[in-house]
């Protein structure tokens, strides 16, 4: 049988100070992207329920 050796992950965790007002906008940043995204994605899920709905109720 070979001998296994452990390979390390193939990139290593970097461990980095990221600046306080730099990760504020980051966040700020996916909170402005990401709550329309998922308004329009609940509006359109909920206008395909109607649709079938609607289709049901005829």
């Amino acid at each position: 049988m070979a001998n296994r050796q452990r390979i390390g992950p193939a990139c290593p965790a970097i461990s980095a100070t990221v600046d306080p007002e730099v990760q504020q906008f980051v966040i700020s940043e996916l909170v402005v992207i990401a709550l329309p995204v998922g308004s329009l994605f609940g509006v359109w899920l909920w206008m395909l329920n109607w649709s079938s709905r609607s289709r049901r109720d005829q």
